[in-house]
């Protein structure tokens, strides 16, 4: 009787763990096939400005301390440049996006000439391990970016309960 018990357990035990993970290689697939369907990569990552450099303009900018932070969003790109923030409009296609002119008004010398440069048609290269961008255009101007690490939040989602049920 005990053996039948345990094996009882156990095969219950183990078609619980099945179940989970169909349902997190269920998720995964629906995720993945979301993504690839919105086509946009950029939406919803957020980079750091490490460096801007421009030939013609005679820009070369590092920043090693406070980056100014890009958030990519459906159409628009949210530039928060110490204290002050400005948005750009932006078109995505395959692999470049087209940034539009915002008005901003911006006290630091260096966010006003990254803003001014992010204008125009940009090809992205995103590195291989995906920690690293650079935007490019034709007119010699090169911005690399580092990913930042968002920490996600999930919010609580209230159970269902049959209305029979009285909870106390």
């Amino acid at each position: 009787m005990k053996k039948l018990f345990i094996l009882t357990i156990a095969i219950t035990a183990s078609l619980l763990f099945v179940q989970c993970k169909k349902t997190e290689v269920l998720t995964e697939k629906i995720v993945t096939t979301e993504k690839s369907l919105t086509g946009n990569v950029l939406e919803g990552s957020n980079w750091e400005v490490l460096t801007v450099v421009s030939v013609p303009k005679n820009v070369n900018i590092s920043f090693t301390v406070k980056h100014p932070k890009m958030n990519f969003y459906n159409d628009y790109i949210e530039m928060k440049l110490g204290r002050d923030i400005c948005s750009k409009h932006y078109l995505f296609a395959t692999d470049n996006i087209t940034v539009d002119f915002a008005a901003c008004t911006i006290s630091n010398p260096n966010h006003q000439a990254l803003s001014d440069l992010l204008e125009g048609d940009f090809q992205y290269i995103i590195s291989d391990n995906g920690n690293e961008m650079i935007l490019k255009n034709n007119a010699e101007t090169e911005i690399t970016l580092r990913r930042v690490a968002q920490l996600g939040t999930t919010t609580p989602v209230a159970a269902n309960l049959p209305s029979n049920l009285n909870v106390q």
